[in-house]
């Protein structure tokens, strides 16, 4: 095992703990999202971990407007609490517990972050792009194609969002690649598919590109983790699609990049 792997978490923690009260409007919490680039946030009270939210929970609820061209331009709240969408059950490890533990606890749990805590009490969150910083300093050199899943579910771009929906659902992934052709130009997760549920009926029958989001990267099915590691940080990648000359052959998150830990 990497000695970098046992190093205590408390050396990967985010600098600063960004949480919120059970008390606050969900309008509150979802300008902390996207002032502070998060996705999800702990529900703190007086110091005593409640629960946590995150994007995903707000989209369920949410409504949804887009300007002329078909991208979303806001996303509106309903009129709740944080303590109203938490989820009560969190996963926690202690600060001084070693890194592969978080990355255990992320990779079984199908989760990107875990609230870590200093004698009981949340000290801060560390994620898989957190965990990722030692891939990078240990200069892992497993290559892509050693991790990333295949085959890709794939769609056209020129596809209707309700079509993008009904296939999302009938494949049973978590997110499917638009491709233009055999070029991966962007993907539409649950997260798009949940945001245009909220749409109008005439507004998801726009081409599935116009609500697709961008955050992709595409590097060859030969890079070393520890630069794949390295773009994701930098770049703040949810995902990285593998290629192989020019050609989509599998994908990878910032899961399958923390499981080389385990």
């Amino acid at each position: 095992m990497s000695p970098a792997w046992n190093r205590p978490v408390r050396e990967f923690v985010s600098k600063s703990l960004i949480s919120v009260t059970s008390s606050m409007p969900l309008g509150e919490v979802q300008r902390i999202f996207d002032e502070r680039d998060i996705s999800a946030v702990p529900v703190i009270d007086d110091g005593v971990l409640h629960g946590i939210v995150s994007t995903t929970d707000l989209l369920r609820e949410a409504r949804v407007e887009l300007a002329a061209p078909g991208n979303v331009t806001r996303v509106t709240p309903p009129p709740k609490l944080a303590a109203d969408l938490m989820r009560r059950q969190v996963v926690t490890v202690d600060e001084d517990a070693p890194l592969v533990l978080a990355a255990m606890a992320m990779v079984h749990g199908h989760i990107h972050r875990v609230v870590v805590l200093r004698e009981g009490g949340p000290v801060g969150v560390v994620t898989t792009r957190d965990a990722m910083r030692a891939v990078l300093e240990e200069r892992v050199a497993t290559p892509l194609a050693q991790i990333m899943s295949a085959p890709v579910s794939t769609i056209e771009m020129g596809v209707t969002a309700d079509e993008a929906i009904r296939e999302l659902d009938d494949a049973n992934v978590r997110g499917l690649v638009v491709v233009d052709g055999r070029w991966p130009i962007g993907v539409f997760t649950q997260k798009e598919a949940m945001a245009t549920r909220a749409l109008p009926p005439n507004l998801r029958q726009m081409p599935v590109e116009r609500l697709m989001s961008y955050e992709t990267i595409c590097l060859d099915v030969a890079t070393p983790l520890y630069r794949v590691a390295g773009y994701s940080i930098q770049m703040h990648a949810r995902r990285i699609l593998a290629v192989d000359k020019r050609e989509l052959v599998g994908i990878v998150t910032g899961l399958d990049v923390v499981r080389v830990m385990l």
